[in-house]
């Protein structure tokens, strides 16, 4: 990102050591690594705070279709270097946030991490050794190179012999690994994240004249908050707090999916239909918050719970969140 486009600095709950950084209009915010060591992590934000679930992929927005193609299908917006930069680096934001996640998560079992040997795969190794071995495998091929930027702790999974590669282990361990630790400990401060989800309404094009709307889903699973590729499992579970939470939960089906109507007059469907809006996107504020179920080992998911800040579920027309269309309550969508 160019330096100039960074506007103003937030100071994000304290999840990450650092402040964080707003570019180009609480676009993004990015959280700064304890050194030059490591890689700072780039999030997209909405209204200051991190934007997860569906992100902003950057697309052209033209005239009144503003969700990335035309009515058609003939106009995606050009993949320019900018937006293509913007994607990758908010991607791999993503990604570094959930290894770092998973650093943190994983401490209780660092004790058994051989800090001198790799250890070797045995088929009667003790559950020390089995930690070791997957602790290792994990910040070898994962954290290492994502994390890291400098070679001392970025080439610890590389080695074109068993002593270059316990070098390289050895490098990382020394110089690197408690840095990260220490890093790790900073996110999710009081085991929390406040943030937004972003998820998909889809309203097609059978309008239901009798009710003045459309028939539309809101679905309670958020395992989209944390990236499935990187860093061990997680799993986001809804934990009601509220009445209207309760409500919610009390109203979904096996899929824990809520059906609604979806209120539309007859003119702003039909111009909908004219500039090919068939979804729109429903933005909620959440805090996400780590479950007392305690990790029973170290290859098992880490359990999350998330609840509602607010009732609030407004909706957008585009992806990037600049067109707001109305704003729906929660507590409604049961009624």
């Amino acid at each position: 990102m160019v330096r100039s486009c960074l506007l103003i600095v937030l100071c994000f709950l304290g999840v990450l050591s650092g402040n964080a950084q707003s570019i180009n209009d609480k676009e993004m915010v990015v959280y700064q690594a304890p050194s030059d060591k490591f890689a700072s992590i780039t999030l997209q934000a909405h209204k200051g705070l991190p934007r997860f679930g569906v992100p902003n992929m950057y697309r052209e927005q033209t005239g009144g279709q503003r969700q990335g193609m035309r009515a058609g299908g003939s106009d995606r917006g050009a993949k320019t270097p900018e937006r293509m930069e913007k994607n990758k680096l908010v991607t791999t934001g993503k990604s570094n946030l959930s290894l770092l996640v998973s650093l943190k998560y994983l401490q209780p079992f660092m004790e058994d991490l051989d800090r001198e040997r790799l250890t070797t795969l045995t088929s009667n190794m003790s559950e020390k050794e089995s930690n070791s071995a997957f602790l290792q495998r994990f910040l070898r091929s994962q954290v290492a190179p994502n994390l890291c930027l400098a070679n001392e702790c970025k080439s610890a999974n590389q080695g074109k012999n068993e002593f270059e590669r316990l070098r390289n282990y050895t490098s990382f361990v020394d110089h690197c690994l408690d840095p990260l630790l220490d890093w790790s400990k900073n996110v999710m401060e009081n085991d929390e994240l406040i943030g937004y989800h972003v998820s998909m309404l889809n309203i097609g094009s059978n309008y239901d004249f009798d009710k003045k709307g459309y028939t539309a889903y809101h679905s309670l699973i958020l395992n989209n908050i944390f990236s499935l590729k990187q860093g061990i499992g997680k799993q986001v579970v809804f934990k009601p707090v509220k009445p209207f939470e309760e409500a919610l939960q009390n109203s979904v089906d096996r899929s824990k999916t809520i059906k609604f109507l979806l209120h539309i007059d007859e003119k702003t469907a039909e111009r909908f239909q004219k500039e090919g809006i068939k979804r729109l996107y429903a933005v909620k504020k959440i805090k996400v918050k780590r479950s007392n179920k305690p990790m029973e080992s170290v290859s098992k998911a880490i359990e999350f719970n998330y609840s509602h800040e607010s009732a609030d579920l407004e909706l957008y027309t585009d992806e990037a969140l600049t067109q707001h269309f109305k704003t729906l309550s929660l507590a409604d969508l049961t009624n």
